[in-house]
């Protein structure tokens, strides 16, 4: 038998030709989390592939990205059919969202605890029987037939825009179902997770942390899921739950509409916004606004101002960046670098004292950050407030309460922005904020910087490590979460990440987030920007914003 050289965290392997991941796993994984699929030539494959041929191998587990994104959608996957061997077809449940680490799930199902817990426990006896996960290719007709039997008109209604001849499901006893994911190979490996009641029609599914491989404390955040409620309503009021309605509002052409009624009410909620702030400007002096990247803050911010105008205020902004530590004073990460990222980059002392002198009347020069030289300068730059004038402080740490620990709560009003859409592209798949989010950022740093596709997802998990450590663990604690989602962008994002998306070579190591991006675009027919206002958060990403 052929002898091939398979390289596995830079160590060299020989094997038999057509030896599978599974039986090299077993050989040489020594790790403390089950691998459930793996690379080969940056190409993901589930563990039953042969290998044929020389090649570099990567196991992937929980504690990687894509690693954690699978066990997501096969953790999901288990509920679902848990769930449908207890209480049958005739009942749905819909993931929304993620929440504060976890999946917030919706049912059309009266639950109460006990319900609960019967949940649970089916979820760990399909776990604990480690009952097999196949792949099957299927003939589209024949899916949607099956879909629309087991009364899943969403699911089946999404292959119509999809272009295949065939689709991938994936079966568990006798039930099949459709993700955007490889799947492991059985349920077996999904023994971390935990449900938590939210009310009599929702509940939370939770996972592994990538930080520790535990299951977090769900921390209940109000605001956040109130916003999330809001945007439901909005898909009540506009008839659009899910790819196949926004699709079906383009094909029959009633797009325009959609984006009109989407972009009042977006305006409206900002200028909500600035009503409330204005209601406490005899108190509040300074609006901090944080969000994670690619949220739309600058559109916000400078729109915010402008509906602040227009109640007699007069909004100054100060630049967080503007604070920032001389460059030799930057604290480092564990490779060399410097952190930017960290509030301790910050002059807190320096910025509280400006901010209280500020507040209590005096005049007072603010410093430039001059990023070539690496050092604050003074350039004449004076700030000093009028009796209508207000503080806009916009930046990662806006709301971490250590930025701003010697002003006085009274006198500041924090507003977290994140794009948090309800929009499915089916019950069981949902459409990821982080996906929005990074897709936005692909398409901005593309336009003003030049950036390729590949670079902003190259950075990306680095961005999102830093907002995990930086900006979630405080939006909570904000006076307002303003919900920067458009219920139809995505339609519009796919018409400009595409070709992006398409420039990206096979041999690239990000090609799978490529591809499955892609996937993920494909459910959507483009919407053209034409009817789009120029003042929209979405004109931050794809250009002509009145605000640049």
């Amino acid at each position: 038998m052929e002898k091939i050289n398979v390289r596995i965290n830079d160590e060299k392997h020989i094997f038999d030709e057509g030896i599978t991941l599974k039986e090299i796993v077993d050989k040489v994984y020594t790790g403390k989390f089950p691998v459930l699929v793996a690379f080969i030539d940056n190409e993901i494959f589930p563990l039953d592939k042969k290998v044929m041929k020389d090649c570099t191998i990567k196991f992937i587990t929980v504690m990687d990205p894509e690693g954690n994104k699978i066990y997501q959608k096969g953790l999901l996957f288990v509920l679902v059919y848990a769930f449908k061997e207890l209480f049958g077809y005739g009942y749905h449940i819909k993931a929304c969202h993620s929440i504060d680490k976890a999946i917030k799930v919706r049912t059309n199902l009266k639950l109460n605890h006990s319900r609960i817990n019967d949940l649970k426990n089916k979820m760990r006896e399909v776990i604990e029987s480690d009952m097999p996960i196949t792949k099957c290719l299927v003939n589209k007709k024949e899916a949607r037939e099956y879909f629309l039997s087991v009364l899943d008109d969403a699911k089946a209604d999404t292959f119509i825009y999809d272009t295949n001849h065939y689709i991938t499901l994936y079966k568990i006893g006798d039930m099949y179902d459709y993700y955007f994911s490889e799947m492991p190979l059985s349920t077996g490996v999904f023994k971390d997770f935990d449900l938590y009641m939210l009310d009599s029609g929702s509940f939370i599914l939770q996972f592994p942390s990538l930080v520790d491989g535990r299951i977090p404390e769900y921390v209940n955040r109000e605001k956040i899921i109130e916003a999330f409620n809001q945007n439901y309503k909005l898909s009540k009021k506009l008839g659009i739950f899910n790819s196949v309605d926004l699709n079906l509002a383009v094909a029959n052409g009633n797009i325009s509409d959609i984006i009109k009624l989407t972009e009042t009410i977006s305006s409206n909620d900002l200028l909500n916004l600035a009503r409330e702030i204005y209601d406490r400007k005899d108190t509040v002096k300074v609006v901090l606004i944080a969000g994670p990247s690619s949220s739309g803050k600058t559109t916000t911010s400078k729109k915010l101002s402008m509906f602040l105008k227009s109640f007699g205020m007069n909004p100054k902004p100060i630049s967080i960046d503007d604070y920032f530590v001389n460059r030799e004073d930057t604290p480092k990460l564990p490779n060399g670098d410097y952190d930017f990222e960290t509030i301790d980059a910050v002059n807190i002392d320096l910025f509280n004292d400006h901010l209280n002198r500020i507040i209590n009347g005096e005049e007072v020069s603010i410093p430039t950050f001059n990023f070539f030289k690496g050092k604050g300068e003074y350039l004449g730059n004076k700030i000093k407030l009028e009796k209508d004038d207000i503080l806009i402080v916009e930046g990662l740490h806006a709301v971490n309460e250590e930025l701003t620990k010697s002003v006085a709560k009274d006198k500041k009003y924090k507003v977290y922005i994140s794009p948090l859409t309800d929009l499915n592209i089916d019950y069981h798949n949902m459409i990821s904020n982080s996906d929005v989010r990074l897709l936005r950022r692909m398409i901005r740093d593309n336009r003003t910087r030049g950036y390729s596709a590949e670079e902003t997802i190259m950075r990306w998990q680095k961005v999102r490590e830093g907002e995990d450590k930086y900006i979630f663990p405080y939006q909570g604690d904000v006076d307002y979460v303003y919900n920067s989602s458009l219920i139809y962008e995505i339609g519009v994002l796919k018409l400009y990440a595409e070709p992006l998306l398409f420039g990206i070579d096979n041999s690239s190591p990000y090609y799978e987030e490529v591809t499955r991006l892609l996937n993920f675009l494909n459910m959507f027919v483009g919407i053209p920007t034409d009817q789009i206002p120029n003042d929209s958060i979405l004109r931050e990403f794809i250009g002509s914003s009145y605000f640049e």
